[in-house]
């Protein structure tokens, strides 16, 4: 047992170094911390962890997953990352680990036919291609990205722009999956000027009460029209920038035909997270909450519904 547990806490701190010297490097956001590391992990506990007699390869992983969920959380710690980095990747863990556990059990049955001989060899073969996805030019899927929300309001474009103009106070009711994201704790904004620079300061702490990283976002106003306003992102060293880049906002304004007002936030960044198709719609989904957090904290100020 013993032999087993050290075996065990070996491979576990191999993999630690490992995503710490990824984290540092230019691969911090690539498929190699997300999919390659677990991925590998898994088969090494899978075939280097003695497991108890009469173990089948479910009851094995299912104990792998209760004690790596247990591991990362704790691990965190050492690779000086926070909460919400540990949140985002234990889910893909649990994809990446499940498919290389079931490799594992294909290739090392006492019995295997041709079909799960083929799947052992070809899961492997297929996992390699995702990983190459955003290492090099010709396996990245485009990062650009643009997001919209409109809204209804029964305010006036006159009585928005006012709104806009007002001091700001997060106090609408954001959206369960942002509640893991920080507010800014101190807003330097309370004008609509052409040129205009709101100050956002921000403070994350890592592990909830300390390990604090303090960050700024500046938004320059960059243009104000009669239907039309457009921000730029001119600085942005908060935590949740080595996640996603955005570049600026467009909202427009549009009379509605029963009075009131239209509203149509548009968000532009850039993902910086490999692999697409784990982030890319999880940065959306945010971005789409955000916007209407917005839209009802600052331009409308009051609780709206999403319009077709």
């Amino acid at each position: 047992m013993a032999r087993k547990w050290m075996t065990f806490l070996f491979i576990c701190g191999a993999a630690a170094l490992a995503l710490r010297f990824l984290l540092d490097s230019r691969f911090g956001q690539s498929t190699l911390v997300y999919l390659l590391v677990p991925f590998v992990l898994s088969l090494a506990i899978y075939y280097f962890v003695p497991s108890a007699t009469g173990d089948s390869t479910i009851a094995r992983y299912l104990n792998h997953m209760r004690i790596m969920t247990v591991a990362f959380l704790l691990t965190s710690a050492f690779l000086f990352e926070g909460f919400i980095c540990v949140l985002m990747f234990m889910p893909i863990y649990y994809v990446v680990v499940s498919i290389g556990f079931l490799v594992a059990g294909l290739a090392s049955k006492k019995k295997p036919d041709h079909r799960d001989t083929f799947k052992a060899y070809a899961l492997p073969a297929v996992f390699l291609v995702m990983v190459s996805e955003g290492l090099f030019p010709a396996t990245t899927i485009p990062r650009e990205q643009s997001v919209s929300y409109t809204a209804y309001s029964p305010l006036s474009i006159d009585q928005l722009k006012a709104n806009m103009a007002q001091p700001v106070t997060f106090d609408a009711q954001r959206n369960w999956f942002l509640e893991l994201f920080p507010l800014p704790d101190q807003i330097e904004a309370a004008s609509l000027g052409e040129g205009d620079v709101h100050r956002l300061h921000f403070t994350y702490r890592r592990w909830l009460v300390t390990n604090s990283h303090r960050g700024e976002m500046h938004i320059r106003i960059a243009k104000v029209g009669e239907r039309e306003i457009a921000t730029e992102i001119i600085r942005n060293d908060s935590y949740l920038a080595s996640y996603l880049q955005v570049h600026g906002t467009n909202i427009h304004f549009a009379p509605a035909a029963e009075g009131g007002t239209n509203i149509r936030l548009e968000v532009r960044s850039r993902r910086l997270l490999d692999p697409a198709w784990y982030f890319a719609p999880m940065q959306r989904f945010a971005t789409k909450q955000s916007a209407r957090f917005f839209i009802e904290t600052i331009i409308a100020r009051h609780p709206v519904e999403e319009i077709g």
